[in-house]
């Protein structure tokens, strides 16, 4: 029997796949199906007000972001005194490498409407042009209303659209039209837009950069010389660590290894009832780095010690894309977004453990218990964790849980101590038994006269 065309065409489509092995620089992509499709998260992936890069560009749902676009783009070539028409053709040189840092999907979907443009090239440089430019000066006056232009409302949309992982470019583009030859100006513009975006983290940029102890580094695959797009940047100030931590903590990691080399013992979380029913305590970390969680153990109390996150739309939206950012098929990463969800998702089950995570200082937002509660509980469903993230620490735990003695001496606490009148009626017991035990002492033993 003769093969058909179509499966001729199935063979050809086989034997010309490639594998393409993840790395530290993933294209720019649209989200995972599979995340999009949760109830209520797609608004939290789509633009609302501004398209930045090829993917939202055709959305007619967007035609003012386009006009505030046109405006912020002719702000910043005025300003800088560049040459619009030297700036585009920066891009048009640069096309094919360019286009190498989006998907194929994403340049399929480009070229199907040209929209008057002789081919996909010059759409896409004129995108990438346009849209650079205007992201240029929202990161130069992100703060300011008067050189934007615009309410303050809108303003707050801006700050969350721009960190979406659909809305990227490339970091080659904004070097391309920086406005001088020193790209440190670029990289501090874009840090700096850290400083009024954040939902943990913001004290890592406080710390200076260096070799010395307390030092801080950027984790494993972020060594290269430049982040990959904006959404990377924020990933990595967010994930920073102090070197000093880092050592001791992969140092313990290795020590509990070398010497437990056949013991398989499960790392598994804990809610925030159980560790405060064996006697942990929370308490908010002095800085704000999800890589500073910490436990240390007392004789009969420890304590759990989490960094502090801040919970309003604009980070949850931040925080569902940074999810997506480390769930790219093609990006080599070590969970570090992922693996902090998973523990905060562990640790608030119902909204009264948001209550508790409050009134500790843990947890600062203006939105009820419940819908914090669903937020974690839902963004939490199938990630993947990296175990090692927060080894030590779930060790420590562990053992401290299992530990008989101080469980019960902390039940014995909990359960009979836990107000001060109850504390007043022990000591008042107490010392009741001991005039009692005295008395009679000195009934069976009286002083010699």
């Amino acid at each position: 029997m003769m093969a058909s065309q179509t499966i001729k065409e199935k063979f050809v489509e086989l034997k010309n796949s490639k594998q393409t092995p993840p790395n530290a620089r993933p294209k720019i992509q649209r989200v995972q199906e599979y995340l999009r499709s949760r109830k209520n998260f797609e608004q939290h992936y789509s633009p609302k007000l501004v398209s930045i890069g090829p993917i939202h560009h055709d959305n007619p749902t967007l035609k003012l972001g386009e006009k505030y676009k046109l405006m912020w783009a002719a702000k910043y070539i005025e300003n800088t005194g560049l040459i619009p028409e030297e700036l585009h053709k920066k891009i048009a040189d640069n096309i094919d490498e360019l286009k190498g840092r989006f998907s194929d999907d994403v340049l399929t979907l480009t070229g199907n409407s040209l929209q008057g443009f002789e081919c996909l090239d010059e759409k896409l440089s004129w995108i990438l042009f346009m849209d650079g430019c205007s992201l240029l000066h929202i990161l130069d006056n992100i703060m300011y209303l008067l050189p934007m232009n615009i309410k303050v409302d809108q303003l707050a949309l801006v700050r969350e659209d721009v960190l979406l992982l659909e809305n990227q470019l490339p970091y080659e583009v904004l070097k391309l039209l920086w406005k001088d030859e020193d790209e440190s100006g670029l990289i501090k513009s874009m840090r700096s837009f850290h400083n009024c975006i954040y939902f943990v983290g913001s004290e890592a940029e406080k710390e200076k950069e260096g070799n010395g102890e307390h030092s801080v580094s950027i984790p494993n695959e972020s060594q290269s010389e430049t982040p990959t797009h904006l959404l990377d940047l924020q990933r990595k100030i967010i994930l920073t660590t102090s070197n000093s931590k880092k050592k001791i903590n992969e140092a313990k990691i290795r020590e509990w290894r070398w010497k437990n080399s056949e013991e398989n013992i499960p790392i598994t979380y804990r809610g925030i009832e159980d560790l405060r029913a064996v006697g942990i305590r929370l308490k908010a970390s002095a800085t704000g780095r999800p890589t500073d969680v910490d436990f240390t153990a007392g004789w009969f109390t420890a304590k759990l010690t989490i960094p502090v996150i801040y919970v309003n739309n604009l980070a949850a939206s931040t925080l569902l894309n940074l999810i997506a950012y480390e769930m790219c098929p093609d990006f080599d990463n070590d969970c570090g977004i992922c693996s902090y969800v998973a523990l905060m998702d562990s640790l608030i089950d119902h909204p009264e453990d948001v209550k508790v995570l409050r009134s500790k200082g843990i947890l600062c937002t203006v939105w009820s218990d419940e819908e914090v509660a669903s937020l974690f509980n839902i963004i939490g469903t199938d990630l993947v964790a990296n175990i090692d993230k927060y080894f030590y620490v779930q060790l420590k735990l562990r053992e401290h849980y299992f530990n008989k003695y101080k469980t019960w001496i902390a039940l014995g606490f909990r359960t009979y101590l836990n107000n001060p009148w109850a504390v007043i009626a022990f000591l008042a017991a107490f010392t009741a038994l001991a005039l009692t035990f005295i008395q009679t002492w000195f009934t069976v033993h009286p002083a010699n006269k």
